[in-house]
């Protein structure tokens, strides 16, 4: 296959334009990862739809979103003037729930920490984002799980009729 100059093609590269939305990538992703904007294209539940489904499935896109916030964090630890990144779904997800809507699903409102610098100007800080990437994997793994029971509880009603 022939390539223009400057567009080399990669095993390791991910960014595929068949797989994923063309403005999920920007031409400069080191700007989208440095501006916190994320890809609002979010694929629909494969299920039945309902609330619970939905909610599963909006809380799981937000502690993903969280996840990959958290790592940047990590990977910026010691670049200066670099400012963590917060995520913060779960009010939205709360609201909705409790006035009796079905939530939408998306991964929350992005926004920088507004906690004290270090001397280059990072606030970056390791034992927090420690401790924030160990509850969100475990908050992810007990969503994983009540979506699996909701869907084996689907699978035995769908085997016995």
């Amino acid at each position: 296959m022939r390539q223009e100059h400057g567009q080399q093609s990669f095993a390791t590269d991910r960014r595929t334009t068949h797989s994923f939305p063309h403005e999920c990538f920007p031409a400069y992703p080191e700007v989208d990862r440095v501006l916190l904007h994320t890809c609002s294209a979010v694929r629909p539940v494969i299920g039945v739809g309902d609330v619970t489904t939905t909610a599963l499935h909006a809380a799981l896109s937000g502690l993903a979103e969280r996840s990959r916030v958290t790592a940047d964090n990590i990977a910026n630890i010691n670049t200066p003037g670099f400012l963590a990144g917060r995520t913060d779904f779960e009010s939205a997800l709360r609201d909705s729930l409790s006035n009796g809507e079905t939530p939408s699903v998306s991964p929350g409102a992005i926004a920088r920490s507004l906690e004290p610098t270090n001397t280059n100007g990072n606030n970056v800080n390791l034992d927090d984002e420690t401790v924030i990437s160990t509850e969100t994997g475990l908050r992810y793994q007990l969503a994983l799980n009540a979506l699996d029971g909701k869907y084996s509880l689907l699978r035995t009603s769908l085997q016995s009729t």
